[in-house]
């Protein structure tokens, strides 16, 4: 899970690592012309433990060094590209920051809709002019490759989709019963195997599951952790390849998470451009407004489930497989759905940001964290473990119907893995 503090050894040979008591000196040193600070922020809960020289949160590591600035010792600008899972926020930081660059435009109106309309009532980035919009977090374009096969529907007449990821919300037992497939491809921390178990007992039955077993695949992550950046590119030199023999990826259907519906709108599951890499449709209930759903209808590759009609699916789903006018499409976006298509606008941002910041009086660089009282905004759920609230949720009450005992049974008997082909 992304949720560990590094390092990571895939960076060993591309990145030079400096302690924060060393960073202002090598800032400054180095003529660095901007600091740059990416993505997601975890509650504290939620982190692995500390690592060699990864102590500190991202907030802590930006105060001192906007400290720093305010002395003098550096001056720079900073700007922050942010994520949808950012869990909290620092104040004063977020004040200070030179430039934003967000995931999507609905994540700024979650944060700055007023609190009686549903939003986080933020002000806190009415001082910056450099503002840009775009999601950072795709595959690069060398793992897009013409490994293209296949799909297993054509050679055995039988629909086959993938989920990357957790299945939220999927009902297995009604694509059974449509003689729909559904591979899963785990991510290494949960256990897909239990979480379908307990989804099909909730929904009805043990009897279910004997119908489900045929029908739903799990296979070993594909998402490698922990490893070197040879081993990363072997990994993912084989997406293109593996994924695309499913008829279509399954995207987020209705809410994963007890998010407030400003907050849903803003989600971005980053299995869909996994499955824009490998030329899939996706498949996702209809959510307008919601940034995943209004991307897949932009890509015009969406596959929708109305209602909860598989059998409406099925029949979308055999016409898709027969025209291949939404995997055209997905092929067609592919280049620009890599990161390699971000490289000239984050720069720009970067650009622009420190054009901006150079236009003002040394007096008015020097600006920092003035309030050094820890101010965290929280926006998201806090958990006590690495378990999101909904899973845990949902583990309490299958122990309480069903116990932890036989689930954990029915899950290694009914629903074997699958070795990756």
């Amino acid at each position: 899970m992304g949720w560990d503090q590094g390092p990571y050894p895939m960076l060993d040979d591309c990145l030079q690592r400096v302690t924060l008591d060393d960073a202002p000196r090598v800032i400054a040193e180095h003529d660095i012309e901007c600091v740059y600070s990416l993505f997601q922020v975890y509650d504290e809960p939620l982190w692995a433990p500390p690592a060699d020289g990864v102590e500190q949160g991202v907030w802590s590591i930006l105060r001192s060094l906007l400290d720093e600035r305010a002395r003098g010792t550096i001056d720079v600008p900073f700007v922050f590209h942010w994520g949808f899972d950012v869990h909290n926020l620092d104040g004063p930081v977020v004040r200070a920051l030179d430039g934003h660059v967000f995931c999507n435009r609905e994540l700024l109106t979650w944060w700055t809709t007023p609190a009686a309309e549903g939003g986080c009532g933020l002000d806190l980035f009415d001082e910056c002019d450099v503002v840009a919009f775009f999601d950072g977090d795709r595959p690069k374009a060398q793992f897009m490759s013409e490994d293209l096969v296949q799909p297993l529907s054509a050679r055995s007449g039988e629909l086959h989709t993938v989920c990357a990821g957790r299945p939220f919300n999927i009902d297995t037992v009604a694509l059974a019963q449509c003689g729909i497939h559904l591979h899963v491809y785990g991510n290494g921390f949960d256990d897909v195997a239990e979480m379908i178990v307990r989804d099909v007992l909730r929904r009805g039955s043990a009897r279910d599951l004997r119908e489900v077993r045929d029908h739903v695949h799990l296979h070993p992550s594909l998402q490698p952790g922990g490893r070197s950046w040879a081993e990363v590119q072997a990994t993912k030199s084989q997406w293109v390849r593996e994924f695309s023999r499913y008829d279509a990826g399954w995207s987020y259907v209705g809410l994963p998470f007890p998010w407030k519906p400003l907050e849903d709108r803003a989600a971005i599951p980053n299995r869909l451009s996994t499955y824009v890499l490998a030329g899939l449709p996706v498949i996702s209930d209809r959510q307008p407004g919601a940034y995943r759903y209004d991307e897949l209808t932009r890509l015009d590759i969406n596959v929708d489930l109305v209602d909860g009609d598989y059998e409406a699916l099925h029949a979308e789903l055999v016409a898709e497989a027969a025209s291949g006018a939404k995997r055209s499409h997905a092929l067609a976006a592919r280049h620009d759905y890599s990161f390699d298509a971000s490289i000239d606008e984050l720069l720009g941002v970067l650009g622009r940001a420190r054009e901006r910041y150079l236009t003002r009086s040394a007096a008015e660089r020097r600006r920092g964290a003035a309030d050094h009282r820890k101010q965290l905004v929280r926006l998201n759920w806090t958990a006590p473990t690495q378990r999101p609230p909904l899973v845990s949720r949902l583990r309490r009450e299958a122990a309480r119907r069903y116990g932890d005992h036989r689930v954990r049974r029915l899950a290694q008997t009914l629903l074997p893995r699958t070795a990756t082909r």
